[in-house]
């Protein structure tokens, strides 16, 4: 998924999660308070229209600067992006809302936590798990399989790893030098390779490994 189609469903997905939250506070104002029901929800509803475009506006302008770190492989749960955590500081603009109105305060922060830590990193997982199974689908043309290998070169973990070593093994030689380059770039970075991966290379490619000084890890 391009970048401007990822902040487009991000966008989608947003709205929908802070205008579910917002009427879910809308709702439980009326019920803890003395004022008529539907008079008090009017008002909740009313304010919403103010509030949730501006926090959609803010949300979004974040996730513009957050789109290009978007990267954590699906494994171990849901993937996160990485310094999602600004996504909540449209909130600390809102302060003065949470004098006013606590519960309505604590349930859009509760709905701005959920869109951090579950609507929006189900696309992200998803995504990556796709360009990692495309990455040795021998149907997808060679040019855009190696570009896929060098555009991971920014996503983190083994399955990412085993990915680009499988892909540095392949039959056509351009998917297979891009594959051996990222894996350069993401080892370099963390300073470490496991043998049991190294071993996998041919000889010259591990001399190309060991040639960038990297700490060989046995994984026993």
């Amino acid at each position: 998924m391009s970048t401007g189609g990822w902040l487009w469903v991000c966008l989608q997905r947003y709205v929908m999660t802070a205008t579910l939250g917002w009427v879910a506070a809308s709702l439980m104002l009326p019920v803890l308070g003395d004022d008529p029901f539907w008079a008090s929800f009017g008002a909740g509803l009313g304010l919403g229209l103010v509030v949730v475009p501006f926090l959609t506006v803010v949300t979004m302008f974040i996730l513009v600067l957050l789109a290009g770190r978007r990267f954590e492989p699906p494994t171990g749960g849901p993937s996160r992006i990485r310094g999602g955590w600004l996504i909540v500081l449209p909130l600390v603009l809102l302060l003065p809302v949470a004098l006013l109105v606590p519960l309505q305060y604590l349930i859009v922060l509760g709905a701005q936590l959920v869109y951090l830590g579950w609507v929006l990193p189900c696309q992200d997982a998803r995504d990556t798990a796709e360009v990692l199974r495309s990455l040795a689908d021998p149907a997808v043309p060679a040019e855009q399989r190696a570009r896929m290998a060098r555009a991971v070169a920014g996503l983190q973990g083994r399955v990412v790893v085993e990915a680009l070593v499988q892909a540095s093994a392949d039959a056509d030689p351009e998917v297979a030098e891009a594959g051996l380059e990222t894996l350069c770039t993401i080892w370099r970075r963390d300073g470490v390779v496991g043998e049991d991966l190294l071993l996998k290379f041919d000889p010259q490619a591990q001399d190309c490994v060991r040639a960038l000084g990297v700490r060989v890890r046995s994984p026993w």
